[in-house]
């Protein structure tokens, strides 16, 4: 890994980290595509593994911060990147979890308030984009026979699913008293009611395999106080 720093200024800063990961002796099953690095929700396994894996994963992150400044901040991150695995197929092959890219924002602004402007009140923003997971193709043939997703494993994860785009808000508002401080939070997790990809699953109904997706938003109220 390398990293460089930048203060552009007193009040905003960059950081630039490329970097490299080579892994290896990672479990695999001979003669597959199965590897542990793509080992997601699975509590048993009932294979053979060996030694025998290799991994890779390189990219570059890249961060702007902009301290509180008259009461505004904001913090951009984003990362490029490749994840592959190989196995004794000798193949490299897109991990589960190489989704490419991913690109975070917060932004957020105080506000001074009262009689001596002793309370504070501040508004947050955070977005979140990535992309899309990352599943194999699906057998639609073999799914018909079965009644249930059957994917084609013999080259893994070439498929990715859209874009995700999440936002969460909040705001806080605080005043202060000689021997307490209070604090009274709104928050709204997911506030554009994105709906997340779980999976596939199969259509007893048309016979075909569906995406299953899902949106949650959560809102949440809560009250601190400090002595």
């Amino acid at each position: 890994m390398l990293a460089y720093d930048w203060n552009i200024s007193e009040k905003l800063h960059l950081k630039i980290e490329p970097y490299y990961q080579y892994l290896y002796n990672i479990p695999i099953v001979e003669n597959s595509t199965n590897s542990l690095l793509n080992l997601q929700n699975d509590w048993f396994v009932n294979n053979t593994y060996v030694n025998n894996g290799n991994g890779q994963n390189y990219g570059i992150d890249l961060t702007l911060e902009q301290y509180i400044t008259n009461g505004f901040y904001y913090l951009i991150s984003a990362s490029v990147f490749d994840s592959k695995y190989k196995t004794s197929t000798d193949n490299w092959y897109n991990t589960r979890f190489n989704k490419n890219y991913l690109f975070n924002a917060l932004a957020g602004k105080e506000f001074r308030i009262g009689k001596n402007k002793q309370n504070l009140f501040d508004v947050n923003l955070r977005m979140s984009v990535q992309g899309g997971d990352r599943y194999s193709v699906i057998d639609q043939n073999n799914s018909a026979l079965e009644q249930d997703v059957v994917y084609n494993e013999t080259n893994p994860f070439t498929e990715q699913a859209k874009t995700s785009f999440v936002t969460h808000f909040t705001i806080n508002y605080e005043w202060y008293k000689k021997k307490t401080t209070q604090k009274l939070s709104f928050k709204i997790l997911n506030a554009t009611n994105y709906k997340e990809f779980l999976g596939h699953r199969y259509n007893i109904k048309t016979n075909i395999v569906d995406e299953h997706r899902e949106a949650l938003i959560v809102p949440n109220i809560s009250y601190k106080i400090s002595f």
